[in-house]
């Protein structure tokens, strides 16, 4: 079906395309009009739907509104407003029903998918049937992967079921990275720096973890080190290298360990590395801190703890460094 304001198109699933694990069986879009008729023509039996009836599917739609707002309700979720920019997943076997406001109608772009490979993809946390309204905003990669299936089925290049399924999976990747980006645009950038300091300071040195802390954050790395540097004054790199100081001194001061197993304790390739690092940032060689905890006993050894731990607290609040 197809006209200027409406297209959809519905394709027989093949056993060669199942096998590919990941297939889109229809897609299209509704441009609906203030006051509009909804549906705007009808589907297939087994997908069309009134509002009265609502409907059942066997499969995974993303449904994308661009334009306007209306009204959600499944089972699970209870009755939901949409709002433009957000996108919305219907459930297979969950009973849903949707439609446009009167007043704004809306733009609707949908894609179905289904698939072995798909249904493990839909298993992630961000997917669930009670929270099926996914606020992605304006999104312009997002509406391009939309609108390059429908393109994808109106001309049928060679083996395109297979590129329709391939097309499926960057829709479910840029949700979750749409998803991410807006989770992390609505908080303040204080609250974000203040937790990625927790998780530096409990992941160490390490600088796969800094990745990892930017992942866990729902950022982009540079864009996290971007934002930690403007708050803090340094690069997230540095502050977990400090953080890293910061425990060598208390297993120094408190602890027994050898150097080398200190060393290793913290993720440094060797404890002469860990030495030079040490002497470098702390101005002591970490046997000279072993020695003077030696000599120190009462208040002289709490004087010395104190003499050599203020590398974070002076490193939280003074000038940037490069």
């Amino acid at each position: 079906m197809k006209d200027r304001s409406t297209y959809f198109r519905y394709l027989p699933v093949s056993a060669e395309t199942r096998a590919w694990g990941s297939y889109m069986p229809d897609a299209g879009y509704a441009l609906i009009p203030e006051g509009g008729q909804y549906p705007p023509c009808r589907h297939p039996a087994d997908h069309h739907f009134t509002w009265q009836r609502g409907r059942v599917l066997r499969s995974y739609q993303f449904l994308y509104i661009t334009r306007g707002e209306g009204f959600f309700e499944s089972q699970p979720s209870g009755p939901l407003e949409i709002k433009e920019g957000d996108l919305f997943i219907l459930f297979p076997e969950v009973w849903h029903r949707y439609r446009p406001h009167p007043d704004t109608g809306w733009d609707e772009h949908w894609v179905e998918l289904d698939g072995d490979y798909m249904r493990r993809l839909m298993q992630r946390p961000e997917f669930t049937p009670q929270q099926p309204v996914l606020h992605v905003g304006q999104h312009g990669q997002l509406l391009q992967l939309f609108d390059d299936a429908v393109e994808i089925m109106r001309h049928e290049p060679p083996d395109y079921q297979f590129i329709l399924g391939a097309l499926g999976v960057q829709i479910i990747a840029q949700t979750l990275s749409a998803v991410k980006r807006r989770r992390f645009e609505g908080r303040p950038v204080q609250e974000v720096i203040r937790e990625a300091k927790q998780l530096l300071a409990h992941k160490g040195a390490r600088p796969m973890d800094l990745d990892l802390c930017a992942r866990q954050l729902g950022i982009s790395y540079s864009s996290f080190r971007r934002l930690f540097k403007l708050e803090t004054g340094c690069s997230p790199r540095q502050f977990a290298l400090y953080v890293c100081l910061e425990r060598a001194r208390d297993l120094l001061l408190h602890t027994d360990k050898p150097i080398y197993l200190i060393a290793e304790e913290l993720g440094f390739e060797s404890a002469s590395y860990f030495s030079r690092f040490y002497k470098l940032k702390a101005g002591t060689h970490p046997r000279g801190v072993r020695q003077a905890r030696g000599l120190a006993n009462g208040p002289d050894r709490q004087k010395l703890s104190l003499a050599v731990s203020p590398i974070l607290k002076e490193f939280s609040h003074g000038p940037a460094m490069g």
